[in-house]
C-alpha cells in the first residue's frame, strides 16, 4: 500500500468520518441529475411546491420507467450517493442511510411523478452493492502498484465521487484498509452472432448476424487461498464481471457482481474456501434476452489443489430476488417493454486452473423474474458460458469464449411462452494481474 497523495485540503492524519461533505455532494448530484433532466425537457423534471407536497400525500407507485432508467440508472445513481459517504469516512453499513436517503429526497422532491416503490428498492439496495464493488475496485487499482497518473485516472472513472474526495480530501484513515490479494484481468476482442432467434406464436425467425468489438474487465477481490485473515467486512470478498459489445447499431452492456455479506472461510484437508451470506447486483441488456436484478442469498467458493500447479476452482450461489426486470413485452402500454417484480437467481462456476499457463471453465447463471406486482406472466432467463483461456508472454493472452443466452417467457395464464436464444463466440486479447486466475 502506498502512502495518501497529496490533497488540497485534508486533516493531518487523513480524516475521520464527515457528516457535511457527503450531504453537500448528494444535493450537488440531486442538483445535475434535475438540471440535466430539466435541460433535456423531460417532464418528470417539472417539479413544483405543489408536486412535493402531492408526492408526501399520495403515497408510492410501481413506476414503468424504461429498462435502462430503472435497472441501470438509478442504481448507478444510488451508488454515486453511497460512494460519496463511502470515500468520506464511513464503513459499509454507515454509508447505507446515506443511500437510501438519497433516493428516498429524489422521489419526493426531485421529481413531479408519484415516488417509486421499485427505484427506491433498486436505488438503495442496488446502489450499495454497486457502489461497494466499485469503491473496494478504485482502491485497489490505486494500491496493486506504484502511483501513476493512469492508476489515479482509472481509479477516478471506476469511482468519480471518491476519486474527486480523495483528490481534494486525501485518502481518510478508514480507507487504509489492507487489500487482500486479488486478480484483474482486462481483455478486448470481437464477438460472432452465430445462431439468433425468435419464436414468437410459434413462427421462427432468424435474426441477422453481425461482428462485433468486445471489452471486458474481471475482478476477484480477496479469492479465498490468496488472502490472509478473517472475512471481517461486508464485501471483503467479491467479484465483478464486466463486459461490453458494439457495432454500429449496437451496445450491449453486461455487469454481474456479487459479494459476501456475512460469511467466514473454511478448510477441509486440502479444500479451502468461503462462504456465506452474498448480496448481487447484476445487468444485461442483450435485447429482450435482457435482465437486471438486486439478490440476497447463499453462496461459497472452494478451491481444490490437485496438483502443486492444478487447481480446481468452483462457486455457488442461490438468492432470492427482492426486485427484477427481465425479458420483454410485446406490445407495451408504456415505456416499460419488460416483466418486472419478485424473483430467484442462481450461478454456478467451475474453472480448472493451471497455474502460469491458463485455464478452462463453465459459468451458468439463471433468473426466474415473476411479474406479479402487476398480475403479468414470468421470464426465465439464462446465459451460459464456456471458456478456455491460454497465457503467452507474461502477462498477455488468448482467449476464446462460446456464450449462449435463453429466454422463455409467459405473459399470464394459458398464454404462449415465447422462446428466444443468443449464441455468440468471442475470440479476445487479455491481460491478467497475477498468474494464478485467482488461485495459489
Amino acid at each position: 500500500m502506498h502512502p495518501p497523495r497529496r490533497a488540497i485540503w485534508s486533516a493531518p492524519d487523513g480524516g475521520g468520518r464527515d457528516f457535511l461533505v457527503p450531504i453537500v455532494e448528494m444535493a450537488a448530484l440531486h442538483g445535475i441529475f434535475w438540471g440535466t433532466a430539466k435541460v433535456l425537457g423531460k417532464p418528470y423534471a417539472d417539479i413544483s411546491l405543489e408536486t412535493m407536497r402531492r408526492n408526501l400525500t399520495d403515497g408510492w407507485v410501481w413506476d414503468e420507467d424504461a429498462f435502462a432508467t430503472n435497472a441501470f440508472g438509478h442504481p448507478y445513481q444510488g451508488s454515486l450517493a453511497y460512494t460519496a459517504a463511502r470515500s468520506n469516512g464511513f464503513g459499509f453499513w454507515g454509508s447505507v442511510p446515506f443511500t437510501v436517503a438519497s433516493s428516498v429526497l429524489w422521489e419526493l422532491f426531485m421529481e413531479s411523478e408519484s415516488p417509486s416503490t421499485n427505484d427506491l428498492i433498486t436505488t438503495s439496495i442496488g446502489g450499495v452493492v454497486l457502489g461497494e464493488v466499485l469503491h473496494r475496485t478504485a482502491l485497489a487499482i490505486l494500491d496493486e502498484g506504484e502511483p501513476t497518473l493512469a492508476r489515479s485516472v482509472i481509479s477516478l472513472l471506476v469511482e468519480p465521487v471518491g476519486g474527486i474526495n480523495r483528490f481534494l480530501f486525501g485518502r481518510r484513515k478508514n480507507d487504509f484498509f489492507p487489500v487482500p490479494g486479488s486478480f484483474l484481468q482486462g481483455m478486448a476482442g470481437v464477438t460472432s452472432n452465430v445462431d439468433n432467434y425468435n419464436d414468437i406464436d410459434g413462427t421462427r425467425f432468424d435474426v441477422p448476424n453481425q461482428l462485433e468489438g468486445h471489452l471486458g474487465v474481471e475482478v476477484v477481490y480477496g479469492p479465498p487461498q490468496l488472502t490472509s485473515g478473517d472475512y471481517d467486512q461486508p464485501f471483503d470478498y467479491f467479484t465483478l464481471t464486466a463486459r461490453m459489445g458494439f457495432s454500429r447499431d449496437t451496445l450491449t452492456v453486461g455487469f454481474f457482481s456479487r459479494g459476501l455479506l456475512y460469511g467466514d472461510r473454511f478448510q477441509f484437508r486440502s479444500v479451502s474456501g468461503l462462504w456465506g451470506l452474498m448480496a448481487g447486483y447484476d445487468f444485461a441488456n442483450p435485447n429482450t434476452l435482457r435482465v437486471s436484478t438486486v439478490s440476497l442469498g447463499i453462496g461459497g467458493v472452494a478451491q481444490v489443489p490437485l496438483t502443486s500447479q492444478l487447481t480446481l476452482d468452483s462457486t455457488a450461489t442461490v438468492a432470492g430476488v427482492p426486485f427484477g426486470h427481465g425479458g420483454g413485452l410485446t406490445s407495451p402500454e408504456s415505456a416499460r417493454d419488460y416483466h418486472f417484480g419478485p424473483g430467484a437467481q442462481s450461478a454456478f462456476e467451475l474453472g480448472l486452473v493451471r497455474r502460469g499457463v491458463g485455464r478452462v471453465g463453465v459459468s451458468v447463471r439463471n433468473y426466474l423474474i415473476s411479474g406479479a406486482f402487476l398480475g403479468e406472466g414470468v421470464e426465465l432467463i439464462t446465459y451460459a458460458t464456456a471458456r478456455a483461456e491460454l497465457l503467452l508472454a507474461g502477462q498477455h493472452g488468448v482467449a476464446l469464449e462460446a456464450f449462449v443466452a435463453n429466454r422463455a417467457g409467459q405473459f399470464g395464464i394459458g398464454s404462449d411462452t415465447l422462446r428466444q436464444r443468443a449464441t455468440q463466440i468471442r475470440l479476445l486479447w487479455t491481460f491478467s494481474k497475477g498468474p494464478g486466475f485467482g488461485t495459489r
